[in-house]
């Protein structure tokens, strides 16, 4: 009688706060807040001079989870960095190469939707928030969002939209809010192949700005 033996497959797992830096394509489970991610390969986000200590990570890999920073290969330590949104900080201006290692985060279906979070600064005007496309692959967006700060709350559509050929672009902002909130948000492609959603706040309050958002090319 032939033997029948069963394989069964298992992902790496554990807590949150203890997921490691995935190699490329290596699942990891985050059991106590039922997530799933993935492992990817590093990427270039600029070469450190010995002056400069600010440098922008891409929108696409200010979502997923931010596991190491690297030098010239080598793994910063993170109490010499910090990552807010899209901007990496380090406390001494590197020297060399810089490249990040992520993980994406594969969604799971449910009845939860867990937003990207970005702080909006005081006081600000015509100031990035750090959400752009690339407009090489898409021309069009539509973000649903949520802002907060300490005079109210704010639930709103913003869809904006560019003619390459034309080198134009629109935005409408639609929206709800508990109390005014004076932040105003634009479009801007004043740089090539990119499409950035900008602000101005009146209010000289920090705002939570939390949003999900669709991209497509109606060409």
């Amino acid at each position: 009688m032939a033997d029948t033996r069963v394989s069964k497959i298992k992902v790496r797992q554990g807590n949150y706060s203890d997921l490691p830096m995935l190699d490329p394509g290596e699942l990891g489970y985050a059991k106590d807040q039922r997530r799933l991610f993935i492992g990817n390969d590093t990427v270039n986000i600029g070469t450190g001079n010995g002056v400069l200590t600010q440098f922008t990570i891409p929108l696409a890999l200010s979502k997923p989870n931010i596991t190491a920073v690297f030098v010239d290969g080598t793994q910063g330590d993170p109490a010499n960095y910090d990552i807010s949104g899209t901007t990496l900080t380090f406390a001494t201006a590197p020297t060399g190469v810089i490249t990040v290692g992520f993980n994406s985060e594969i969604d799971i279906v449910s009845d939860v939707t867990l937003p990207s979070s970005i702080e909006l600064a005081a006081n600000a005007t015509n100031a990035d928030t750090g959400f752009s496309i690339d407009t090489s692959l898409y021309n069009i967006v539509i973000i649903d969002y949520t802002l907060e700060s300490t005079n109210g709350v704010r639930a709103g559509r913003i869809r904006m939209a560019t003619d390459t050929s034309a080198s134009t672009v629109t935005i409408d902002d639609s929206f709800t809010e508990t109390a005014t909130m004076n932040v105003v948000f634009s479009a801007d492609i004043a740089t090539a192949n990119t499409m950035k959603l900008k602000y101005t706040d009146s209010d000289n309050l920090i705002s939570k700005f939390k949003y999900t958002y669709q991209l497509w090319n109606s060409n």
